[in-house]
């Protein structure tokens, strides 16, 4: 579980820089735009593949509990809305601007889900620091910015119900095929 500690530190330690006031501009200055561009891929995809591999050798899974058979149906409402609210972060409506971040509310509540739904520590450490910081990142977002401008039409949104719909429909028919965990079981 330590590899999975290490690459959380790091995949969300960067991420976090746009929580601390002015930390991503005035590390983009000192080292250069491109520089900065530069080491924040590489720490993060360095920690996203220690959070994969430490997910992986994380066992034989140890059980801090036994999740009750409602967490995955919660699960299974739960995660088709942050897939459609994923999508809605890169297409502009009113979704958009009515969650403002729609990225991390999708975070939040699949994160959410999933911790629901499993009872290993690892899954915990995983989902619950995904939890965790896509709570405090969304409230400091909500907070320090203002609402995306007002759309005409529902094209947008439209767009982000299919195509999060059709993604949820793809991971839950395949999950034990992409992760290695079967949805039901």
């Amino acid at each position: 579980m330590l590899v999975l500690a290490i690459g959380l530190v790091m995949f969300l330690g960067v991420h976090s820089l746009r929580v601390i006031p002015d930390a991503r501009d005035a590390l983009a200055e000192r080292l250069g735009e491109m520089p900065y561009k530069l080491f924040y891929t590489a720490i993060s995809l360095t920690g996203f593949v220690l959070v994969i591999y430490g997910k992986i050798i994380a066992h034989p899974p140890e059980i801090l509990w036994t999740p009750p058979i409602w967490t995955r149906h919660l699960a299974f409402s739960l995660v088709p809305i942050a897939l459609v609210l994923l999508v809605a972060a890169y297409a502009p409506g009113h979704i958009r601007r009515w969650v403002r971040h729609p990225m991390l509310a999708a975070v939040v509540l699949w994160s959410f889900a999933h911790l629901l739904a499993n009872g290993e520590a690892s899954a915990v450490l995983l989902f619950g620091a995904f939890l965790a910081w896509s709570g405090v990142t969304f409230i400091s977002a909500w907070m320090r910015e203002t609402p995306p401008p007002v759309v005409k039409g529902w094209g947008g949104d439209l767009t982000a119900i299919v195509l999060g719909v059709l993604a949820a429909f793809i991971l839950m028919n395949f999950h034990m095929y992409l992760f290695g965990v079967a949805i039901i079981g």
